[in-house]
């Protein structure tokens, strides 16, 4: 039996329609979905051509916990900007140390990633690049007031010179390998009158074929680092290491200070000359494996020698992103509010549910920002504006507030109201066109930018700047990058506005200021160089000669911030009228109370169009 429709269609007939509709509104969705498929998230900071072992939330505590080796790990986000001026010194690090891999292992693991924010929090990492050293053998847990908790590693300090860095750890290893790195005084080693002695004590050829003997200041580490370079072949030699001459001294004919000799089991032995102006490490360390003969074992990235790959790394090694070509060359300078979605939630996951513990001026700072964003975000959906106004409303009534609470809150309220509908992989305004730049941190310029704008318009003088510096003080996880943005407020006295215009133009003046700094840096993405904002190609009429008609920008600057935009709304001229005609009868629907915390507009206008077809 076939029914008649209200509309005068019969079912199988408008079923097909039905059928079809739904075929090409999906296939038009995922066009919408994917604008720059290449272009998803920040991505890593190390690939798998880079010495750097890149750890997860998965391995880290297999890796560094009962290992026999030390590993020191830098706790870093792939969007800070000062973690990406540090990799290339990490990646230097790393492979100037990949001869060291049977002592120590220089590693990495991203904080930004969703997948191990959970792990950082462990480890108590309060802001990036962190350096934490795990000694040989560490063990997994360890007695804090009398309990057991995980051993979250030792705070590694990370001075100005790659000479102190190496310095430094090596200075951590000697406890930890006594065996290799030990330096005998005199007492030892008076004894020592002929070369046959070596070998007739254990302690100090343990086992070699072959012995390198150093003469050098106590606190010297050329001899150190030799060791450890040759660490990998201590069956075949060993490296002996002496603060003050003593009998073999005279016996090898050494001269001056530093001195080196050798002796070998077969009975020869014999000096080496130190040049001034050489390279003494890389000189002795060649000379050992020449003249013990050894054959020397290819050092390997750690994908090539565990045989892992870097999910989700585009391109290799920190270079450009895949499909760079597909990024338009007409760029606008917009805001779209999946970026800005994106980044409220990373801050509210993945910075300020990195603590333990939230109370004091933090949880001020909090109350203050999470406040601000529930009056001045720009919703364009009810579930968003009820998410901030809930949350604001809950943090104002505590008092300090668990770690397990907060995420428990923060759980909940997502799960009844589904603020983030967006693909969190993807940034569109911000996206990036190499590895680590853009992402979360242009996205939170964009949040601090159109929360002022917004009060701006509203003429509202509230106190959205001290809020902003709160969170940045308090939050942000790139902490030099929030140093200077705390420098800059002090020096300008900036918290003592409180007009919101000159709290708007204050933002506008530090964001140029910041540019100006990074111009030419390596956190700099290449497509999109740090100049002066706005630009004259976006805002001619915002300059006078060389400089700006603070008028002029301060009307650029509600333009740009005051309307974001949903990327994924920016459809054809056929589909917007569509969509408008539908939205009387969609409001409609949306007034009540379970359709508007179901479905958006968007999704009632669908329904209506299946409907009424």
């Amino acid at each position: 039996m076939i029914c008649t429709s209200p509309v005068g269609m019969t079912w199988d007939t408008e079923t097909r329609r039905g059928h079809l509709l739904i075929t090409l509104t999906f296939l038009q969705l995922i066009a919408w979905s994917t604008p720059f498929p290449a272009l998803t998230g920040s991505g890593p900071l190390y690939g798998p051509n880079d010495f750097v072992y890149v750890l997860n939330a998965s391995t880290i505590q297999n890796m560094v916990f009962y290992s026999d080796r030390a590993w020191l790990v830098e706790f870093f986000s792939s969007w800070c900007g000062h973690c990406v001026q540090f990799a290339p010194v990490w990646k230097q690090f790393a492979t100037d140390l990949k001869e060291w891999r049977s002592m120590v292992m220089v590693a990495g693991i991203d904080c930004a990633d969703d997948l191990n924010v959970g792990s950082c929090r462990e480890f108590e990492i309060m802001g990036y690049p962190t350096l934490k050293l795990f000694p040989k053998n560490a063990k997994r847990n360890v007695t804090s007031e009398g309990k057991s908790v995980l051993n979250t590693g030792e705070v590694f300090q990370r001075p100005n010179s790659m000479v102190l860095l190496k310095n430094n750890l090596i200075d951590a290893l000697i406890p930890m390998f006594p065996q290799t790195l030990v330096a005998f005084n005199e007492s030892f080693s008076k004894n020592l009158l002929t070369p046959k002695s070596f070998w007739e004590n254990p302690e100090f050829s343990n086992g070699a074929q072959f012995l390198l003997l150093v003469y050098e200041n106590s606190d010297s580490h050329a001899g150190l680092e030799v060791a450890l370079r040759l660490s990998n072949y201590q069956k075949s030699c060993r490296v002996v290491r002496f603060n003050e001459k003593n009998p073999m001294y005279l016996r090898l004919s050494l001269d001056g200070w530093p001195a080196a000799g050798y002796i070998s089991k077969d009975g020869t032995f014999g000096s080496l000359i130190l040049g001034n102006n050489q390279d003494i490490i890389d000189l002795l360390t060649k000379a050992v494996i020449g003249l013990a003969q050894i054959t020397q074992i290819e050092e390997l990235p750690w994908s090539e020698v565990v045989g892992e790959t870097h999910k989700g790394l585009k391109g290799s090694g920190g270079g450009a992103l895949e499909n760079y070509d597909n990024i338009p060359s007409n760029l606008e300078d917009k805001v779209s509010t999946e970026d800005l979605l994106h980044t409220v939630r990373n801050l509210l996951r993945n910075e300020v549910g990195l603590l333990q513990k939230i109370d004091g001026p933090k949880l001020v700072a909090l109350k203050n920002f999470v406040s601000i964003l529930s009056q001045y975000f720009p919703s364009d959906r009810r579930e968003v504006q009820v998410f901030l106004v809930k949350l604001s409303d809950w943090i104002r009534h505590q008092r300090e507030i668990e770690n397990y609470k907060y995420l428990e809150k923060l759980n909940d309220m997502e799960a009844e109201l589904n603020p983030w509908d967006i693909d969190m992989n993807i940034w569109y305004d911000c996206r990036p066109t190499v590895p680590g730049r853009r992402g979360y941190s242009c996205g939170l310029w964009r949040l601090f930018h159109t929360l002022t704008v917004i009060g701006l318009e509203k003429h509202e003088d509230t106190q959205i700047l001290p809020a902003i510096h709160g969170y940045v003080r308090e939050f942000f996880g790139c902490k030099e990058c929030a140093k200077h943005f705390d420098e800059m407020v002090e020096r300008d006295n900036a918290l003592q506005l409180r007009s919101i215009r000159d709290q708007t133009h204050w933002l506008w003046k530090a964001h140029n200021e910041v540019n100006l700094r990074l111009i030419g840096t390596p956190s700099e993405d290449p497509a999109f160089p740090k100049i002066k904002y706005p630009s004259s190609e976006h805002c001619p009429e915002c300059y006078i000669i060389n400089d700006f008609d603070e008028g002029k920008v301060e009307e650029y600057l509600l333009r740009v911030y005051s309307r974001p935009e949903r990327y994924m709304d920016k459809m054809d001229s056929d589909t917007r009228r569509n969509r408008k005609n539908m939205n009387g009868t969609a409001s409609k629907l949306s007034s009540s109370s379970w359709m508007g915390g179901l479905f958006s507009l968007a999704d009632m206008g669908i329904f209506m169009m299946l409907y009424f077809i």
